[in-house]
């Protein structure tokens, strides 16, 4: 697969329920190139639920804005999101070709990690694809901060007018709170975009399933196969390596015949050199 999605549930939902399935089942149709990782969250007591154990992302002490600012438990899922993204990078799916999403609770959890957190063992922010939040929020508002490089993150926020559990105000401050950051950092306020659903209560519809799967199909568009463009003898058709993943710059090599002179190179920057420098010496006339 050319790209990742991760998406996280909601509160009290596993990604064995029915609702969850089916919206990443309709997804994966309408993106046939994209891998979707579902994690659970882990079962922990909710104190705005008298306390019961149930799957939860981070504590909720209650839904007024106040409340939000603790969050006890997100740092934790934060931190595995991040295992899950290192993970696939390590397997040549860079940041950038990865989209967080999530509902609820899920799109509070990836609004806030795409954002704020940084690349292992980096100043960089992730940089991701896109962020999908679906009758989500922003948390811990206050503390809430940009990472550098993920200032032109495009965000798609989805919500029902109707919503009797995250009310639909949630939206435009959430919205106001990151693009207030991100006008200073030098970023595009225009990146955040917001729908609402009239008549929409704490769920998820067709209407919006269709623009989240428009969203994705623009931040996630099906990449040209690489090795097919390399065949071509005009140099002018040919990928920019600048676009291809680890794994396609690879695969380009080994069919360059390119092996020996990339041992050793692991950032992608030199993958990409050793390519563009082979395309070049390819085009100059015999």
């Amino acid at each position: 697969h050319e790209y990742n999605i991760l998406l996280c549930h909601h509160l009290l939902s596993t990604t064995a329920l029915p609702t969850h399935h089916t919206t990443f089942q309709y997804l994966a149709r309408q993106l046939p190139h994209v891998k979707f990782i579902l994690p659970t969250a882990p079962t922990q007591p909710v104190t705005l639920n008298m306390g019961m154990a149930m799957p939860s992302w981070y504590d909720i002490i209650g839904l007024d804005s106040r409340s939000n600012e603790d969050c006890k438990g997100l740092d934790d899922s934060m931190d595995r999101i991040l295992g899950l993204l290192e993970d696939e990078a390590k397997s040549s799916v860079d940041y950038s070709r990865v989209v967080l999403a999530g509902f609820s609770q899920g799109g509070a959890l990836a609004l806030y990690t795409g954002m704020t957190q940084l690349r292992k063992q980096s100043q960089m922010g992730l940089g991701l694809a896109g962020i999908v939040v679906m009758s989500g929020y922003l948390p811990r508002s206050k503390e809430f901060a940009v990472a550098k490089g993920s200032e032109n993150t495009p965000i798609l926020h989805c919500h029902g007018r109707e919503d009797s559990v995250v009310p639909v105000q949630a939206t435009e401050l959430s919205k106001a709170r990151v693009t207030s950051l991100v006008d200073e950092m030098g970023g595009s306020s225009d990146s955040y975009e917001v729908k609402t659903y009239p008549g929409l209560d704490h769920s998820v519809s067709m209407d919006e399933l269709n623009h989240v799967a428009t969203f994705l199909r623009r931040v996630v568009p099906p990449i040209v196969d690489a090795n097919k463009e390399i065949e071509k003898e005009d140099a002018n058709d040919m990928v920019d390596p600048a676009q291809m993943s680890v794994r396609q710059l690879r695969d380009a090599i080994r069919k360059a015949g390119l092996e020996e002179k990339a041992k050793g190179m692991f950032e992608k920057s030199e993958l990409i050199d050793l390519m563009s420098q082979h395309l070049k010496e390819k085009a100059r006339p015999k």
